[in-house]
């Protein structure tokens, strides 16, 4: 009785594990793999069907810090809208890498540079990453890595930053006192980044101080994604001079910016070009005061990494010791240096 009873159980058992098996085209699947497969499928489903690029770019836009900056929506939908015109609507779980690879070539392919390729995935991928989080998908993005044919090749070799060349510079522009030749000299003795000063407010502008001094930090045209960018810089020799004349200009026009004429989306730009265009006797762009600066830095040969990061804005990421603190480097610590190296 007893073995009969086995039997009994061990074929009901049987017959309930066949039943558990649904035949699709032929192969069995346990049903309860196909029910964690529906549930997770519509578990991946917003309003009723699953997210695509277009909602990931959506939130990548919403969720982005510098949403409110024309420029950077701008340049971000354009990127999109060439991916999507390849691809089309994706939905998020059928991106592949290939999709990016194929994007990749065809930029290549309209002759697109490299470089600017790179920036293209450098939206996309970002784009990604931030969807993924806010939808709770556990991938990582599938355009990570991208590897680009011939970047970092093409590069405009920089040319020796001489003493001769800096003075010749220094006084082409002292003989033309208009409002991006003041931004260049302002640049001259700081080593700031172009669109700093540009787009610094007149606030920013610190004159009425023991030591006379520009801040670096965010607005509505700038964003300081960095705490090292965000930093208060000494303004000495004629970069003192420069920003004085700035701010009588900026206060003629009753204006709230250091530099009005270009205080703007994409200004910046602008300000860049018409100063490469007026030093190109010498065969200087804007971006080489802050070179040069930084070569005068290094020529001293005793000045402290962290230091000169809190006077240009770079961060080299070391140590725990170079970001904890309070105070930080003070004004007249960094006065000190940029004495040591004006021109």
């Amino acid at each position: 009785m007893k073995q009969e009873l086995a039997l009994n159980t061990s074929h009901h058992l049987a017959l309930e594990k066949v039943e558990r098996m649904v035949d699709i085209n032929g192969v069995k699947f346990d049903e309860s793999f196909l029910a964690s497969l529906v549930r997770d499928h519509f578990a991946k489903q917003v309003n009723g069907r699953l997210p695509t690029i277009t909602d990931a770019f959506e939130i990548y836009i919403r969720e982005n810090a510098s949403a409110h900056r024309p420029r950077f929506v701008k340049t971000a939908s354009r990127h999109f809208a060439f991916f999507k015109q390849l691809h089309g609507d994706l939905t998020l779980d059928e991106l592949r890498h290939w999709h990016i690879t194929q994007y990749r070539d065809y930029q290549l392919g309209r002759g697109l540079n490299p470089t600017s390729i790179r920036k293209h995935n450098n939206t996309l991928n970002a784009m990604l990453n931030v969807a993924f989080k806010h939808l709770d998908i556990d991938r990582l993005s599938p355009f990570r890595a991208l590897r680009i044919k011939g970047e970092g090749e093409i590069v405009r070799p920089m040319p020796v930053i001489t003493p001769e060349l800096i003075h010749a510079v220094k006084e082409y522009l002292l003989h033309r006192p208009r409002p991006h030749c003041l931004v260049a000299l302002v640049q001259l003795n700081t080593g700031l980044r172009l669109s700093e000063p540009v787009f610094a407010r007149l606030e920013d502008c610190v004159l009425d101080h023991e030591i006379p001094h520009l801040w670096v930090r965010k607005n509505r045209l700038s964003d300081r994604k960095t705490k090292s960018s965000i930093r208060a810089v000494p303004l000495c020799g004629v970069s003192l001079w420069a920003a004085q004349e700035l701010v009588k200009i900026a206060k003629r026009k009753g204006s709230e910016w250091l530099v009005p004429h270009y205080a703007r989306d994409n200004g910046n730009t602008s300000c860049s070009a018409i100063i490469n265009k007026t030093l190109r006797p010498f065969a200087f762009r804007s971006h080489m005061f802050r070179h040069g600066f930084i070569d005068r830095l290094k020529a001293c040969n005793d000045v402290p990494t962290g230091i000169a990061e809190r006077i240009t804005g770079h961060s080299s990421g070391k140590s725990e010791f170079h970001i904890y603190g309070t105070v930080g480097y003070t004004l007249e610590q960094k006065l000190a240096v940029v004495e040591r190296v004006v021109v």
